[in-house]
């Protein structure tokens, strides 16, 4: 008996010597796949990164917005489906039977190669840089972009749906969460009730803000066709999504108010976005966000009475999930003290859950703390690095990647409005890796923040995990073929 134990053991030595002779382990793939990219890395071989990252699979895109993610090209598509023309001197969508003025249908505007050219680079950031001095600023060149699509952008929402899929899905991307729409939604509040809410915003008086937001709460919800407009909203999303998921990708939707709208109208949107996450039992809707430019007078007169409003809505609605765009500053864009709080109040006061940006925290004054509280709460950040560089000028060094990184506080890479930039989530990678000396490890474990951090279901996370689990093997086998690495033993 003991012979045989003996030799079972020696059999089974040998086929683990075989084993790990004749083929790497997934630590020694992982390791092979770090050293290469360390050297493509540290060769500035930008083309190599390229198709690292385009190969490597990305998780999920988390600050995604649908109608800036959508190319030009695809809404001139759907104008000439719609009958709409261009004016050419506003570059503006017009009806085709528009008797206010000229205008050129989009098949005409594509055999005009120079005027289609001028249509694209106002249409999104396409060849800003090669004559800037023809355009207005950066930061307003890229908000404007929106007035000229945004009629046309909710003209297909399956059709666009469909497209960010099929792109995402070539480019390795498991997951997208996307603000698309929110609840359609207006209400007239009493005189006196939306004055009332400048008056404890002057005195910063949170005990009677609170009072009052039940007031406008309760109006709201006794309006005539609330409830049936909350349902719409959500059967037309259901709708548009219909056939979206599969096996290799999933999409979530964000709700969102505009900051540089009227207060009445900021609570509006933001209660009916809390409250119809909170009836969606299916999650198709996973949370609130606010957007808009948040240099705004009306934005940066309002910011704390917009925290507040989230404060007041996270405990009317527990348990629905925030991501706020906080901090898309820089100095000069306002007055320095106006620098100091953005982030911070996003954290302590309207409790996110993720901050969209935070590219001021620098100039925050409480920011050591604020960065604590981050890290020991798991707030994620949402890094947009070609949004941030073209609309903040911030780049390189100056971006405060790498003080969120060493603070401990959760990264996630993604794209802002990829259409608008002209850009994809592999282009993110590569100028992550090329301006940043984040090790392999590191870049593979902001790809599973991404579904981590994200507000899907916990059972759906842990199935996209389990397939980035194995796309990350297959990927690492890959490149260590590419490669033709070996194992040092």
């Amino acid at each position: 008996m003991r012979c045989r134990t003996f030799y079972l053991i020696i059999s089974l030595l040998g086929l683990m010597m075989i084993f790990t002779t004749r083929g790497f382990t997934a630590n020694d793939n992982q390791q092979a796949t770090s050293r290469y990219f360390e050297k493509i890395r540290k060769a500035h071989d930008n083309a190599r990164l390229t198709q690292f990252f385009t190969m490597m699979p990305k998780g999920g895109d988390l600050h995604h917005h649908y109608s800036g993610a959508i190319y030009a090209e695809t809404y001139l598509d759907w104008m000439v489906k719609k009958n709409i023309c261009i004016d050419p001197k506003t570059m503006l969508p017009v009806p085709c039977n528009y008797s206010g003025g000229v205008y050129i249908s989009v098949d005409s505007l594509r055999k005009n190669v120079p005027l289609c050219r001028t249509v694209l680079e106002n249409w999104s950031d396409l060849d800003f840089n090669d004559h800037f001095h023809l355009q207005d600023q950066p930061d307003q060149h890229f908000f404007t972009t929106f007035n000229f699509f945004g009629n046309i952008s909710g003209a297909y929402y399956r059709e666009g749906l469909a497209e960010i899929k099929a792109r995402a899905k070539k480019e390795n991307v498991q997951y997208i969460e996307t603000m698309l729409t929110s609840p359609g939604i207006s209400v007239k509040y009493p005189k006196g009730l939306t004055d009332s809410l400048a008056y404890f915003q002057v005195r910063q008086d949170t005990s009677g803000l609170f009072s009052t937001l039940d007031y406008f709460a309760d109006f709201l919800q006794s309006s005539p066709g609330y409830s049936t407009s909350l349902k719409n909203y959500m059967d037309s999303l259901h709708a548009y999504h219909d056939g979206i998921d599969d096996s290799a990708f999933t999409m979530r939707f964000q709700a969102y108010a505009n900051r540089n709208s009227s207060p009445d109208v900021v609570f509006t949107k933001l209660f009916s976005g809390f409250d119809a996450v909170s009836r969606d039992h299916s999650s198709l809707l996973t949370g609130v966000n606010i957007v808009a430019p948040e240099n705004g007078i009306i934005s940066m007169r309002d910011y704390w009475l917009h925290m507040e409003m989230f404060r007041f809505l996270g405990k009317k609605f527990p348990g629905v999930k925030t991501s706020l765009h906080a901090g898309e500053l820089c100095l000069g864009m306002v007055k320095p003290e106006e620098l100091t709080w953005h982030v911070r109040d996003a954290v302590f006061i309207a409790r996110a859950n993720r901050i969209g940006h935070g590219v001021d925290i620098p100039w925050e004054t409480e920011s050591l703390k604020t960065l604590e509280n981050m890290q020991r709460d798991k707030i994620a950040v949402e890094i947009n690095l070609t949004s941030n560089e073209f609309i903040l000028g911030v780049k390189n060094n100056d971006h405060p990647i790498r003080l969120y990184f060493d603070a401990g506080v959760p990264l996630v890479i993604c794209t802002d409005d990829a259409g608008v930039s002209r850009i994809s989530l592999t282009a993110e990678y590569v100028k992550l890796a090329s301006r940043y000396d984040f090790t392999y490890t590191e870049i593979k474990s902001f790809v599973y923040n991404s579904i981590r951090y994200s507000f899907l279901k916990e059972r759906e996370k842990e199935l996209i995990i389990q397939s980035l689990n194995n796309r990350f093997k297959d990927f690492e086998d890959q490149i260590v073929i590419l490669n033709g690495d070996t194992v040092t033993k």
